[in-house]
């Protein structure tokens, strides 16, 4: 596959992925439930920059395929493995998507706060493997990304998301344990923070 190929279908995982995320937060708003923690006042700082920084990968994605000076002048280097990188990003992006559509009602962007709390504890599904499986898929996608346009933009996003997300699943932790006791503090023994 050749790197143009390759950077088209990237952006169409990409397109199709942030699709499919907005169309599902309106769904929820739609059903009474604001999912977007981080739009509230509360929200910290941390999640507002991993909002912000995925935006701007997100562009790139989407817009090196059109306009490949953009891979010049964030020192993109060809893919070693296009198709491996490919079939991460599908096979994270079908993990997240299946994390979301699983957590239903109780998935939020952010940690929420007491005026947006989250009803239930999701235990099945890829939860009953994963207590972040949303994030995991998140992290397996930005590695894909990586493979699939290594350079200094995507490496940084690698670092700085598993930095910035261990933190925010430290203080969801924190949320879920005060909402939930007991049952999330078993939930939390049975089940690994990452897989």
């Amino acid at each position: 596959m050749s790197q143009e190929m390759l950077a088209w279908r990237v952006a169409l995982i990409v397109i199709l992925l942030m699709g499919w995320m907005i169309a599902f937060g309106i769904a929820l708003r739609l059903r009474g439930v604001n999912p977007n923690a981080v739009a509230e006042r509360n929200t910290n700082w941390m999640q507002r920059c991993l909002i912000a920084g995925a935006g701007v990968l997100d562009l790139y994605f989407v817009f090196r395929a059109p306009f490949p000076v953009l891979d010049d002048l964030v020192a993109t280097r060809e893919s070693p493995a296009p198709w491996a990188a490919l079939g991460l990003l599908i096979f994270s992006a079908v993990i997240i998507l299946a994390s979301q559509a699983g957590m239903g009602r109780s998935w939020r962007v952010g940690v929420p706060g007491a005026e947006n709390h989250v009803d239930a504890l999701v235990v099945g599904g890829l939860n009953r493997f994963s207590r972040n499986p949303v994030y995991l898929g998140v992290m397996l996608f930005l590695i894909g990304g990586l493979l699939a346009a290594p350079g200094p933009l995507t490496a940084v996003a690698v670092i700085v998301s598993f930095v910035g997300l261990t933190i925010i699943i430290r203080q969801e932790e924190h949320y879920l344990h005060g909402r939930f006791g007991a049952q999330y503090d078993a939930y939390a023994r049975r089940v690994r923070r990452w897989i």
